[in-house]
C-alpha cells in the first residue's frame, strides 16, 4: 500500500518552511525512521510578495503558488500545506485546479481553539495587514461564531514592523526589537480588545514567540497559538487516519 506523503510549498519565507517541517516530525508518533512520514516540499523563495500584491498591486503570486501546488500533484502527494498564512488568501482561486486536497491553516487553527477554549473565548489575531485585510482568519471566524478582535492602527504598525522591519523576522531576527514591539501589540490585544487566546497569523511570528497556554502581558495574560503547530498536528492526524485506512505500517 501507498505510505501517506504529505507536498509543503515552502519558501514563504523560507524560515517558516523548516519550522513546518521540523513541528511535522516532532509532532509524529515515530518509533523509528521508517514511522515518520514522507515529505515533499516545494521550495521557492522567489514566489512574489503576497502581501505586497494584495495590498499594492505588483506581480500576483497566484501562478507561482498554484504551479508549486502542480508540482506537488504530480509528485503524487495526498494532500498538500502552505507554510504562509497570507498566502491562503489565493487558496479559492487555486484549488478547483487541483485533484489533490489542500489543508486550510486558518480552519486548522480556530478549530483547535474553539475546541480546546470553548466557543465564548476571544481571539486577537497578529498578522500582516493582507492577511487581516483579507479576512482569511475573520470571515471563518464569524462563520464559526468565534469573537475575533485585531490591533488598533499603532500597534498593527508593529505587528508589520516585527515581520518586515529593519530587524524583524524576515530578514533574520528573533530577538530584540521584534519581540519587544510583537509584545506590545499582544499587550494592547488583552487590555485593551478583551483577547484570552492570540494567533501568530503570520508563520514567521512563532519563530520569536513560543505558543503557550499562560504568557503573562502586562497585568493579564493569554494563550499563544501557533497556527504552523495546529497544521503540523492535523497533518499528522490526517496521516495517521489514512494510513490506518491503507492498511500501510
Amino acid at each position: 500500500p501507498k505510505p501517506f506523503k504529505i507536498g509543503i510549498v515552502g519558501g514563504l519565507g523560507p524560515a517558516a518552511t523548516v519550522d513546518l517541517y521540523d513541528k511535522i516530525t516532532k509532532a509524529t508518533p515515530a518509533k523509528n525512521d521508517q514511522e515518520h512520514i514522507k515529505v515533499a516540499i516545494e521550495q521557492n523563495p522567489q514566489v512574489p510578495d503576497r502581501t505586497q500584491y494584495l495590498l499594492h498591486g505588483g506581480v500576483d503570486p497566484t501562478l507561482s503558488l498554484y504551479a508549486a501546488c502542480r508540482k506537488l500533484e504530480k509528485d503524487a502527494v495526498d494532500a498538500i500545506v502552505i507554510a504562509c498564512n497570507t498566502a491562503h488568501a489565493y487558496f479559492e482561486t487555486i484549488v478547483p485546479h487541483l485533484s489533490v486536497p489542500l489543508i486550510n491553516m486558518q480552519q486548522v487553527t480556530l478549530e483547535e481553539i474553539r475546541d480546546k477554549f470553548g466557543p465564548d473565548v476571544v481571539i486577537g489575531l497578529m498578522a500582516t495587514d493582507g492577511t487581516i485585510q483579507t479576512g482569511i482568519y475573520g470571515r471563518k471566524a464569524k462563520s464559526m461564531k468565534l469573537a475575533m478582535v485585531v490591533p488598533d492602527k499603532e500597534h498593527q504598525t508593529m505587528v508589520m514592523e516585527a515581520i518586515y522591519g529593519e530587524k524583524g523576522v524576515k530578514a533574520g531576527y528573533t530577538d530584540g526589537y521584534c519581540k519587544e514591539v510583537l509584545l506590545k501589540a499582544a499587550e494592547h490585544l488583552v487590555k485593551d480588545k478583551g483577547a484570552q487566546a492570540l494567533i501568530l497569523g503570520c508563520t514567521e511570528l512563532p519563530l520569536i514567540l513560543e505558543e503557550t497556554d499562560n504568557l503573562k502581558l502586562g497585568d493579564g495574560h493569554a494563550a499563544i497559538v501557533d497556527p504552523t503547530s495546529s497544521l503540523a498536528r492535523r497533518v499528522v492526524k490526517v496521516a495517521g487516519e489514512i494510513t490506518k485506512i491503507r492498511g500501510v505500517r
